[in-house]
């Protein structure tokens, strides 16, 4: 297991060597863009559920969450979010949790699921960053199972 200390972040967290090596990897790809100052996960959540989002409509912010989507995510989750692992596959997250998507992704993105490797979020990437992703992954749902 690596261990990772952040900057004044206090206690050191153990991640296993997957997520430790997917981190290095944003960490090292990562733009300004994706590391600006962060929402605190508490904000985040405090926004949601969302319902609609716009992000999906808006052709420029569909193609900014695409490339955020592209040097944050597709580390683990294929590029374009394509991946031959199911439990990864993220164009099948309105087929698993219909209505209840945009709680899980956001859920998820900011709390991390480290008992299956998928790291925490909330306090690296912004609201807007997470809001683009999320747009962007609405508009390549495959249809139900």
């Amino acid at each position: 297991m690596a261990e990772l200390v952040a900057l004044g972040a206090g206690p050191k967290m153990t991640l296993s060597p997957m997520t430790a090596a997917c981190l290095i990897a944003i960490v090292a790809s990562a733009t300004p863009a994706v590391c600006q100052q962060p929402t605190t996960a508490n904000a985040l959540l405090a926004n949601q559920p969302r319902g609609d989002n716009p992000t999906r409509r808006d052709p420029t912010a569909v193609k900014e969450g695409r490339a955020l989507f592209n040097q944050t995510c597709a580390h683990c989750h294929g590029p374009d979010a394509v991946t031959g692992q199911s439990e990864r596959n993220l164009r099948r997250l309105r087929a698993r949790y219909g209505d209840e998507m945009p709680n899980v992704f956001r859920t998820t993105v900011i709390h991390g699921r480290p008992d299956k490797g998928m790291p925490v979020w909330g306090e690296i990437l912004d609201e807007t960053t997470v809001e683009r992703i999320y747009g962007y992954l609405e508009t390549v749902q495959d249809g139900p199972e």
